[in-house]
């Protein structure tokens, strides 16, 4: 019986003693107390004669929220209950806390059995808390710098050394390990460099602000690095073949914080007026980071996406100041009116009302099929078609890091720290929002016909 089993409950009459009770509801107290509960425990677990009982005490334990008592179980599991402690020292090694880690890694090398009866989960446990694969292993790399970084390191080098253990593991992963298991991607070909240089967030001095203007008016300057950035929004042929790899593969790539068993295809698949070659929409943040990392690739930052948009000039739409119908895919193209028929807010909103996308005979165009609407530095379709995620907190304007992973997704709606800024308006936008300044915010699963992305390098992590 594995401690897993043990952990889940046990038949009426064979109760715990106290001593474990007591620690299983400790929580915090006064000094000198959690010394006191720990010597009771570990005493009782000594006298336990019965192996279920021992597995159960022995689980509460190894399981509970302080990394004192999940230590000095893991020590008892090795020491009382042999058949027990590969488990307990695989449970350990996954643990993110390294003073727990580092007995289990202690355990590892100096007990033997456990490099054979538990090999092959401490295998799996190791390479999942190095993030490595085994064939770069040899040096390891700059994020291993702590004493259990090294421990575990030495320890994954030692059970790789045993070609049968190793074989069994590499043939349970999704792909195999090795250190070209992730074949760089990265191609700078359909990218377009921007240079590094100023940029005037907001509306220009002197310029008329419209309704589709940030609420703030200010207008602020930035610097910004040199980067690469595709010149078309991904396409759903694209996107396509990365969910086509996912599935071939496994999530390599994905955002540690996505939410578990992620399937990336699109919304939109399925739908014929999604064309290959038009921008991917029905991606959440999550699917779009996901697939710019597999591309060895990232989601642009709000202001890389504002500086490749206004140039050097500024400018208020992509190819100038004027609002120019036909370089943009809006809400005016997609109903056949005019675009001076969207005059303000409330217009607008009433006609999307009455608008069902199911019932519309097209809404995303094919990428790049509007050549004018480019650009100072020959980036296309920044403005229309899609609106686009970058990797900006949409309120306050920092770097998006969620770790949203324990929460319900549901409960993400009303999270304003998980609404990612999207910029350049979409097929159902009005002329006032198809500009370089208009922004909103959407939260990180949203999936909309009405989304897409595109992605960028850095001019530091160009290939050379």
């Amino acid at each position: 019986m594995t401690l897993t089993e043990q952990s889940t409950g046990r038949p009426p009459g064979t109760p715990l003693p106290a001593e474990v009770l007591r620690i299983a509801g400790f929580t915090e107290g006064p000094a000198g107390q959690l010394d006191a509960l720990l010597e009771d425990y570990l005493g009782a677990l000594t006298r336990l004669t019965d192996p279920q009982q021992l597995g159960e005490g022995l689980a509460v334990g190894l399981l509970h929220e302080s990394p004192a008592i999940r230590r000095h179980a893991l020590t008892a599991a090795v020491r009382l209950a042999p058949h027990l402690a590969a488990d307990a020292v695989g449970w350990a090694l996954a643990d993110p806390d390294e003073s727990v880690r580092q007995p289990a890694l202690t355990a590892l090398a100096r007990t033997p059995a456990l490099r054979t009866d538990g090999a092959e989960q401490a295998l799996h446990a190791l390479l999942a808390v190095l993030g490595r694969a085994p064939g770069p292993l040899t040096d390891g790399t700059g994020n291993q710098v702590t004493l259990a970084d090294a421990h575990a390191l030495a320890a994954a080098r030692t059970l790789l050394a045993r070609t049968d253990l190793a074989e069994a593991v590499l043939a349970d992963l999704p792909v195999p390990l090795s250190a070209d298991r992730l074949p760089s991607r990265l191609s700078l070909d359909g990218m377009a460099h921007v240079p590094a240089g100023r940029l005037r967030r907001g509306t220009r001095p002197g310029r008329q602000p419209s309704w589709g203007d940030p609420a703030d008016p200010a207008v602020t300057e930035t610097s910004v690095d040199g980067f690469y950035l595709d010149t078309l929004p991904v396409t759903n042929d694209a996107y396509d073949a990365f969910t086509a790899d996912v599935a071939a593969h496994g999530h390599l790539w994905c955002h540690p914080d996505e939410p578990r068993g992620t399937d990336h295809t699109r919304s939109t698949a399925g739908d014929p007026r999604c064309a290959g070659d038009h921008p991917v929409t029905g991606v959440s943040w999550y699917d779009a980071a996901a697939y710019a990392d597999w591309c060895g690739k990232r989601l642009p930052t709000e202001d890389e996406w504002e500086r490749a948009a206004r140039g050097d000039a500024h400018l208020h739409h992509p190819w100038g100041d004027r609002f120019d119908a036909d370089r943009a895919r809006g809400l005016h193209t997609v109903l056949a009116a005019d675009a001076a028929d969207i005059p303000d807010r409330a217009t607008w909103l009433r006609l999307l009302a009455g608008l069902h996308p199911a019932d519309l005979p097209a809404t995303t165009g094919p990428a790049g099929a509007r050549p004018d609407n480019a650009s100072p530095f020959g980036v296309k379709d920044l403005c229309g078609n899609v609106w686009e995620w970058t990797s900006t907190r949409h309120l306050d304007g920092l770097p998006l890091a969620p770790r949203f992973g324990t929460m319900d997704p549901g409960d993400l709606w009303g999270e304003w720290s998980a609404q990612a800024c999207v910029r350049g308006g979409a097929w159902s936008s009005p002329p006032a929002l198809l500009t370089t300044v208009s922004r909103a915010g959407k939260t990180l699963v949203t999936r909309s016909p009405e989304i897409g992305f595109r992605c960028a390098v850095s001019e530091s992590e160009a290939p050379r």
